[in-house]
């Protein structure tokens, strides 16, 4: 991997750390997912148009029900990461969700591609699912609510899934026969993504009422996070067009590893050898996968 493949992917990987820890200390979490995602697909509109003028892919019925799907899927994630993050700490959820995420990928690739589950992937399931348990008993030994932790813990893992299912959807989409452009599919994704997620929040009185809150009171994060949450995908698709799909994958999960960092540094949250332990052997785990993918 060059230096420049690397440094593309470590920053998307560090902004995706940053604007998850920034969702973490907003105060209406369902307010700052709808408005986030709003303004995530208002940016997403002019690389959707410049594609559209530049060189359209094929946008048949196909694309718009796989955009569709993932979106409802995406809207799912960020409603139990959202969730999560109201129970557990960023060092528990973040570590959680993205680390069992290539775990949860194995079952529909064997029920969907016939895939098999080698010896070195089976050793890295494993060890995943090791250190899925000592972050998760490190979050409820210290904690004085243990069920309000467990449903925290069963959270994040329900987002690993979420992440798993959209990143099958979305490959199958970008592998059509005639496939989109990624922008455009992108695009249709988030745009699908902040329908649901408004149908949501706005579908109920009593979360109507709450929609804007976080907009009175915390634009700059809403705007910055909006942002942030496209410019890091796409750092991640430049990558992957000039990198080794394993080594950016594997890149990319250094931000469990970082999260670790910031919930300490930037939300003082207490990190335990316990914790730190889980979140080594998830890193573990999850290398181990990917390099026995082949």
């Amino acid at each position: 991997m060059s230096v420049t493949v690397f440094g593309m992917v470590f920053l998307s990987a560090s902004l995706h750390v940053f604007w998850n820890a920034l969702a973490k200390q907003s105060r209406d979490k369902l307010s700052f997912a709808w408005l986030t995602n709003g303004v995530g697909a208002l940016c997403a509109l002019p690389l959707f148009l410049f594609c559209r003028v530049w060189g359209p892919g094929a946008l048949g019925l196909d694309v718009f029900l796989l955009a569709m799907a993932s979106g409802l899927i995406e809207s799912l994630y960020f409603v139990t990461l959202f969730s999560a993050y109201d129970r557990v700490d960023l060092s528990v959820a973040y570590p959680l969700s993205r680390g069992v995420a290539p775990v949860f990928s194995l079952v529909p690739g064997a029920v969907f591609l016939g895939d098999t589950l080698t010896a070195g992937q089976g050793c890295g399931v494993g060890i995943v699912v090791a250190g899925v348990f000592l972050v998760a008993w490190s979050a409820m030994r210290r904690s004085d609510s243990v069920a309000r932790v467990r449903g925290g813990v069963l959270l994040a893992l329900a987002t690993g899934a979420m992440i798993a299912l959209y990143h099958v959807v979305d490959r199958r989409a970008l592998t059509l026969p005639s496939p989109p452009r990624t922008g455009e599919y992108f695009f249709l994704m988030h745009a699908w993504l902040a329908l649901f997620v408004s149908a949501w929040v706005l579908g109920r009185p009593s979360t109507r009422r709450r929609a804007f809150r976080e907009w009175h009171g915390n634009r700059g994060a809403v705007l910055l996070v909006g942002f942030l949450s496209v410019f890091a995908y796409l750092l991640i698709m430049a990558a992957l067009r000039v990198g080794n799909v394993t080594l950016v994958a594997a890149t990319r999960n250094s931000g469990i590893v970082i999260s670790t960092l910031a919930g300490a540094l930037l939300l003082r949250e207490p990190i335990c050898r316990l914790r730190l332990a889980g979140v080594l052997g998830i890193v573990t785990g999850v290398v181990t996968l990917l390099l026995a993918g082949d």
